[in-house]
């Protein structure tokens, strides 16, 4: 049985915690000093009354803290880290690198950032992973499998976190965004606003899904989707025209500089 700790418990915590829940082989754990008890409660895990209990109870162990208590955090963990060395963290936190995970919880740590996003609690999700460059291959083997478990994983290099940051963990919100605009159409032209809801929420995960498990390219789905000079090629020119390319690099952009203010 493997033990996954948790030290946080806010939105993406939870989101993981329910991608791992039904695997058997894995016992969860959760330690937040204002929410840990209810939502142990909530998604049926172990609440933990400290984060050094964490620690000590778990194989690996996933920070989700604000960042900014990240030190404090680490100095509650030197005991266990000098009991229990074999621990390996995953951080989700936003912002902080390797070099200062390391400088916070000390230089023998095995320590991978992970960058998932929230769709993970439905094992559809995305992660992107970063390793320290000497961190054996068959550890990188172990976590990126665990995460696997949770969608699409890729190990990234943490330059490549910003664009990975703004697509993967906030495209989420885009893309909910563009369905409640398709609903909104819908409902413009006459549908009832449920009938909508669900014409646009399908239409959106029904494609997505399509892609993936046929293994399609967007624009080879868009193709098969339209006759040259047909309605769907109309409406299609339409947001082509309409600068829809230039709109979502703009979006993206916005979104990596302000993550940067956080770094």
């Amino acid at each position: 049985m493997l033990t996954i700790g948790f030290i946080g418990a806010g939105n993406m915590a939870q989101a993981m915690i329910k991608g791992w829940s039904g695997n058997q082989e894995i016992q969860q754990v959760v330690y937040s000093p204002h929410a840990g008890h209810k939502v142990a409660e909530s998604l049926h895990i172990e609440a933990k009354d400290s984060a050094l209990e964490v620690w000590l109870t778990s194989d690996l162990v996933v920070l989700a803290t604000p960042p900014a208590q990240l030190e404090a955090v680490a100095r509650e963990l030197q005991p266990g880290i000098l009991i229990k060395p074999s621990v390996i963290v995953a951080s989700v936190l936003g912002g902080i690198s390797l070099n200062q995970l390391h400088k916070a919880l000390g230089k023998t740590v095995v320590v991978t950032r992970a960058l998932p996003n929230v769709n993970v609690a439905v094992n559809y999700g995305y992660t992107a992973l970063a390793f320290d460059a000497d961190v054996d291959a068959d550890i990188k083997g172990a976590v990126a499998a665990l995460f696997l478990e949770l969608g699409r994983t890729d190990e990234l290099t943490e330059e490549q976190f910003g664009i990975a940051s703004a697509i993967a963990g906030s495209g989420p919100a885009f893309v909910a965004a563009f369905t409640e605009a398709l609903k909104e159409v819908g409902v413009t032209k006459g549908l009832t606003d449920e009938v909508a809801a669900k014409l646009a929420e399908q239409t959106v995960a029904g494609t997505a899904r399509h892609m993936a498990q046929a293994k399609k390219a967007p624009l080879d789905l868009a193709n098969e989707v339209m006759t040259p000079g047909g309605s769907t090629a109309a409406g299609f020119d339409v947001l082509t025209k309409g600068g829809l390319n230039q709109l979502l690099l703009d979006t993206i952009t916005a979104t990596m500089v302000k993550n940067a203010e956080f770094e």
